[in-house]
């Protein structure tokens, strides 16, 4: 792993932290660069970063949670929880917004009341459904084709606060994060740049980085900060332990047929596979921020890979060090 990312081990440079879980257990964690260049912060496996897209399956998992405790289903219509839902969006099942086959056009390609969707416009998740909602139309109707919407979840984030009368960052808080105790983890809404445990993200510019804050309090799509060390008791969680029950956990990882081909989406995360090999995995990318996590259950095994700069592409970061795993395996052992 130190021979992996040597790059990022020397100099005042963001970086990486990079972890391994086999069996239930964090057997490498690893941090490579600085949290914080300015304070010379280095990161460690407790370092907190803005996991982006990593969010979703945190906000699929409270969806799950009402699942298993019957005060939803998947055939609900979003509507029937949502009273004062558009006409034209109430054939929408939570369904359709957990498997990404709503209809609903990606807020970003709107026009924004803040006057953009730049981080710097310090936009909410009300301004996103709003735009959304506002717009009058769905790009297809529900089911038939598969499109990548961060809309779905941030719906489904606002309705699992909703049905306890709470903010979303409290819910998740209370039924997921606090049950695991997962203490470098929060959804970042209120914004919280002041915690000492969080990574500030950068770009390169101008022959030097330069920190690119996240201003904006938007969550359900993304806005979950988390560590290595407490990425790895939410893997334990959902692979080993099922502290949050059997059922949830074997929700978290279902699948359903549309009227479309794509079937390999679960709650949050997708199926697929590497060079022959089953995997559990998802992607995440922002302004400043890199991330990436594949489950590899024939091994068990689970790689992390977390970077606090824009170009950091940890899915082929990841990626080599599954590379490493396999060919340490395979080799002969004294």
């Amino acid at each position: 792993m130190d021979g992996l990312f040597a790059a990022y081990a020397h100099g005042v440079r963001p970086g990486y932290a990079v972890g391994i879980v086999r069996e239930g257990r964090l057997v490498f964690g690893k941090g490579y660069g600085y949290a914080d260049i300015e304070q010379r912060r280095p990161i460690t496996a407790d370092t907190a970063f803005n996991l982006a897209s990593l969010s979703k399956q945190f906000t699929a998992a409270t969806i799950a949670l009402e699942i298993e405790a019957g005060r939803l289903t998947l055939d609900d219509p979003l509507s029937a929880h949502w009273p004062d839902l558009p006409s034209f969006a109430r054939e929408i099942t939570l369904a359709h917004l957990v498997y990404m086959t709503s209809g609903l056009p990606e807020y970003y390609t709107l026009p924004s009341p803040k006057g953009g969707w730049s981080s710097e416009n310090r936009f909410t998740v009300d301004d996103a459904i709003g735009a959304v909602l506002g717009a009058g139309e769905l790009r297809y109707t529900p089911g038939t084709r598969w499109e990548y919407s961060n809309i779905n979840y941030q719906l489904l984030a606002v309705l699992a606060g909703r049905l306890h009368g709470v903010s979303f960052a409290e819910r998740s808080a209370t039924a997921v994060f606090q049950p695991l105790e997962m203490t470098h983890t929060w959804v970042d809404a209120p914004v919280q740049l002041d915690r000492p445990e969080r990574a500030r993200a950068y770009v390169w510019e101008d022959d030097g980085w330069t920190e690119a804050p996240r201003l904006s309090p938007h969550y359900g799509g993304s806005g979950v900060f988390s560590s290595l060390e407490d990425l790895a008791r939410w893997d334990t969680a959902l692979y080993h332990s099922a502290a949050l029950g059997e059922g949830w956990s074997k929700r978290m990882l279902s699948t359903r047929r549309f009227e479309h081909d794509k079937d390999n989406d679960a709650f949050g995360l997708v199926l697929g596979s590497y060079e022959g090999m089953d995997t559990i995995w998802y992607e995440g990318g922002d302004y400043g921020v890199s991330t990436y996590m594949a489950r590899l259950p024939q091994r068990d095994t689970t790689v992390i890979c977390l970077s606090n700069f824009g170009h950091g592409g940890c899915w082929g970061k990841a990626q080599a060090v599954i590379d490493t795993l396999v060919a340490m395996d395979a080799a002969p052992q004294p």
